[in-house]
């Protein structure tokens, strides 16, 4: 019973912390003190230095050796590879099912898709975690842990690049809707190239947007921007 509780502890300052990231509370490039923490926790430090772990592997915070654990700052560079990564692993998911995507997974992202019509600014913050549950469907089809474990240590940053590189939640939150709707629309449709295209377009518009909210243009990048492109 203990043991269990110790955990429900960690797994609450966790996500407290975690949600601070999320909403820029604790600004990239903000050290961490462990025994601010414990102190405003009423615990120990070991419960929070899990924490920090656990935000460590999820790529939330980064740990210097002497200098301790500070909220990761994540650049445009770090941005186009999870980008790159995410929508690289998605198309090789669809290409080994040939584009037959199952009926469930067809239904779960459409409950989720539900989900990010009724979603306002209040709770802008779910809206990236929606994003990732969305595309995780298109992973769990296959059955494929190593795979789903790759694509997941992405998720958040994911979120932290959606939520921290966007100026207007307003115009966000009305164009998410209708762009996943065209991912499921090209996934109800079984085309394997077809599918490959919509999530090629999905994930190049987010960071040709990115780009441009950046003061930048596609020359700016040392990467090549077909990636995708078959």
């Amino acid at each position: 019973m203990a043991e269990l509780g110790y955990r429900t502890l960690r797994e609450n300052i966790v996500d407290i912390i975690r949600k601070r990231i999320i909403r820029r509370e604790f600004e990239p490039g903000k050290k961490i003190v462990e025994q601010e923490l414990a102190k405003e926790f009423k615990t120990s430090r070991a419960p929070i230095r899990e924490a920090l772990r656990q935000l460590e592997n999820e790529g939330l915070v980064e740990y210097v050796r002497n200098a301790g654990c500070s909220v990761k700052e994540i650049s445009l560079e770090e941005s186009f590879e999870i980008y790159l990564m995410r929508a690289n692993y998605e198309i090789m998911a669809v290409r080994l099912l040939q584009g037959n995507i199952p009926q469930e997974t067809i239904d779960q992202m459409e409950i989720v898709l539900e989900k990010m019509k009724n979603v306002d600014e209040d709770h802008y913050d779910q809206l990236f975690s929606y994003d990732n549950e969305f595309h995780s469907h298109l992973i769990k089809m296959t059955e494929m842990q190593t795979l789903y474990k790759a694509w997941k240590s992405l998720n958040y940053g994911n979120i932290v690049t959606g939520y921290n590189l966007t100026s207007d939640k307003e115009a966000v939150i009305e164009r998410q809707y209708p762009i996943h709707k065209e991912v499921l629309n090209a996934c109800k449709s079984r085309k394997k190239d077809d599918i490959c295209r919509a999530l090629s377009d999905h994930y190049m518009r987010t960071i040709r947007r990115l780009l441009k909210e950046q003061g930048k243009t596609e020359k700016d990048t040392k990467f090549s921007l077909d990636f995708l492109v078959s």
